[in-house]
């Protein structure tokens, strides 16, 4: 690389008049150049490849020959992968854990994709490449200890290894099995319980709805003027329900108190999920 200023230096060269003039160009012709020189000498990071690396450097500079911004950004050391489902950039603290672990892409039949790791490793088979990365990913941070292993089941801790196993223990493991098929056994009676009761109440609710829309339906077509007595202003509200200003007009004309308004409307309230079935179901 060659010694160049950096372009913030050159830019504080060129605003200075006495040096602007020396150069022989104009302050705001040196004001354009630097400018643009800081535009195309603009940094290029590359970050690293290893999940959790935050090194970077600046690829701009390093294929210009030029002197990047910070000293970190220089790219010595640095490799490129160029295969598999993780290509980038590597930096130096991580190229030996990355040649020993380089992934490969498999293609399968049948539209399938795993990752072949350098250490023998290799991944499910997945119909989606895009999870080949995420999986070598994760195989690479557990090579390199910096994730906990995964538990399995034949490694769940308190488990006694089968040739550990006496005669002793094994009665305990059957009669624990016993009491699960004991307990899936009253677990299956309660459920049939609870739907049964679920299906009588579930009819005998049916044959209310029917019942009452019957009523309401009777109510609707009859001549009769409902809200002319206090008796039968009442049952409308309750079985079919009056409009917020119909019901106060109707309980200054009947003398209706606060507490017999409110217990129409929470009477109404109780029987709406009966009579009113919801939108695109038919009445019961």
């Amino acid at each position: 690389m060659t010694d160049q200023p950096t372009a913030w230096d050159r830019l504080h060269d060129m605003i200075d008049t006495t040096k602007a003039e020396a150069a022989n160009t104009t302050p705001s012709t040196a004001i354009a150049d630097a400018i643009r020189e800081s535009v195309v000498n603009a940094p290029s990071l590359r970050n690293c490849l290893y999940p959790g690396c935050l090194q970077e450097f600046d690829m701009a500079a390093r294929m210009n020959g030029r002197e990047p911004a910070r000293p970190s950004w220089s790219g010595d050391g640095w490799h490129q992968v160029t295969r598999g489902p993780s290509p980038g950039s590597l930096c130096p603290d991580h190229v030996a854990i990355v040649t020993r672990h380089l992934p490969r892409t498999v293609d399968l039949p049948n539209g399938r994709w795993m990752v072949a790791c350098a250490c023998t490793w290799m991944s499910r088979p997945q119909t989606y490449g895009g999870l080949l990365r995420p999986l070598w990913e994760e195989h690479l941070l557990l090579a390199a200890g910096e994730l906990p292993a995964p538990v399995t089941l034949a490694e769940t801790p308190g488990r006694i290894p089968l040739a550990d196993h006496t005669e002793d223990s094994l009665r305990d493991l059957y009669e624990a099995l016993e009491d699960t098929e004991h307990d899936r056994a009253e677990t299956r009676e309660a459920a049939q319980a609870m739907y049964k009761s679920w299906d009588w109440h579930r009819k005998a609710l049916g044959g209310a709805a029917r019942a009452v829309t019957a009523v309401r339906n009777h109510m609707r077509t009859s001549s009769t003027d409902w809200a002319a007595e206090r008796s039968t202003a009442y049952l409308w509200g309750v079985l079919i329900g009056w409009d917020d200003d119909v019901l106060e007009e109707l309980a200054v004309k009947h003398r209706w108190n606060e507490h017999r308004v409110k217990y129409v409307r929470e009477m109404r309230a109780l029987l709406a999920p009966v009579t009113d079935s919801p939108q695109g179901q038919d009445n019961a």
